[in-house]
């Protein structure tokens, strides 16, 4: 009897109680938020850190930053006045601004930073590299969620009227991106 007692006492196991611990739904909410602030920032263009030009600023040898603080129109304004297509590497085009927002990916919004960057018609956005494009939108104007990888595709296609190719391409296509 006494090893019964004894088998009963320390070698029973306890049952759980049915269900979720309490820490699991906070750590898929985590998660998340970690894959959220991930998909966000993995196709942003990297910036200068202030950690590199603080490890320079006793080097007498490291180039000299200023450190003022600028108006942000004022900088963006520049921008896209240095970074404007010249005249010469666009194709000549008469006539009115095409409709840029035909092209899969870009809105209203970018059609009009696409304009004050010159590019008005599709043969000129055709004509435009992605780089370009990139340092256009995502750099001088700050909008990290656009992809402009098919856009010269497509506003080829758009100059050359091969509409149902495009429309093909478009449904190939996802925000502007490759599915």
């Amino acid at each position: 009897m006494n090893n019964l007692l004894f088998a009963t006492t320390f070698l029973a196991q306890a049952t759980d109680p049915v269900g979720v611990p309490p820490w699991v739904p906070i750590v898929i909410g985590v998660i998340i938020l970690l894959l959220f602030w991930w998909g966000l920032n993995r196709n942003s263009i990297p910036q200068g850190s202030a950690a590199h030009t603080d490890a320079h600023a006793g080097d007498d040898h490291a180039p000299q930053v200023r450190n003022e603080p600028h108006g942000e129109h004022h900088e963006v304004a520049e921008t896209l006045q240095a970074t404007r297509t010249s005249e010469a590497d666009l194709p000549e085009t008469a006539g009115t601004p095409d409709d840029l927002k035909i092209i899969e990916g870009i809105g209203p919004k970018i059609e009009g930073i696409l304009h004050d960057a010159g590019l008005k018609t599709f043969a000129q956005l055709a004509a435009a590299s992605v780089t370009q494009l990139e340092k256009i939108v995502r750099e001088d104007a700050g909008i990290r969620v656009a992809f402009p990888d098919t856009w010269p595709e497509q506003a080829q296609l758009a100059a050359n009227g091969k509409w149902d190719e495009l429309e093909q391409l478009q449904d190939d296509l996802k925000g502007g991106r490759r599915a």
